[in-house]
């Protein structure tokens, strides 16, 4: 059986909201009012300076974008100002708050991958379960066959741990690793590096050296999965 390293294309699966910390923001707005907070603000601190631009609201909370960070502010954090929303934190402090936020939540969320969980792709299909975790990324065992994944591929999700790919495109990309069926059997392991994911090509070729006259030569050349074609160069009558 094979055994993929499927790196490029899991690294650069993001999931969606992955990177969004819900700031610990003030309990209460600076006393200016209820702010009127709508997406393209811009939200200022109490100084006057800029804190970043409102991406968007529900309603309850606004999604503060500094260019850093971005940061998940409850509406009633935020006060109105003659410029527009005010926030009762400079840009270094949400930034920083945010930081520590996600780094916390990082690693409640890697304590989580363990061999046995279950993981799901971005469609809610189970893809598999974890064999093993180490310094060179998560082994999921598939249907397939087992691939090594980088650990920043995984995410929180409402099933639990979610890799940032389809069922199909995880396929696809084991497919194309292997140069051929991802669930082909082969006499000795393989392993793709991640420029071989990126190129999504595989090359491998085989040749006979060649005899001398008067005897019978036979070569072979086949890229991953064609048809292999013998010739032969037969002796040369007299």
């Amino acid at each position: 059986m094979k055994h993929f390293a499927v790196f490029a294309f899991a690294s650069a699966a993001v999931l969606p909201g992955t990177a969004l910390a819900q700031a610990a923001a003030p309990a209460q707005a600076p006393a200016t009012g209820a702010a009127t907070v709508a997406t393209g603000a811009t939200v200022y601190d109490t100084s006057g300076g800029v804190v970043g631009t409102v991406e968007s609201t529900d309603g309850t909370n606004a999604v503060v974008n500094t260019g850093t960070v971005k940061a998940a502010i409850p509406l009633t954090s935020l006060g109105q100002g003659a410029q527009g929303p005010v926030l009762a934190m400079t840009k270094a402090q949400l930034e920083a708050a945010a930081g520590q936020q996600q780094a916390q939540a990082s690693a409640d969320f890697k304590a989580k991958l363990v061999p046995g969980a279950t993981v799901y792709g971005t469609g809610g299909t189970q893809l598999g379960t974890i064999k093993s975790v180490d310094a060179s990324g998560v082994t999921l065992t598939t249907a397939d066959g087992p691939v090594v994944l980088p650990t920043s591929g995984f995410g929180p999700g409402p099933q639990g741990i979610v890799l940032g790919m389809t069922a199909a495109q995880l396929k696809a990309a084991m497919t194309a690793a292997g140069g051929g069926s991802a669930s082909a059997s082969s006499s000795t392991s393989s392993s793709t590096t991640a420029g071989d994911m990126a190129a999504g090509t595989t090359a491998a070729t085989g040749t006979e050296s060649a005899s001398t006259p008067g005897t019978t030569t036979e070569a072979s050349s086949a890229a991953p999965g064609a048809t292999t074609t013998t010739t032969k160069a037969k002796r040369k009558p007299r």
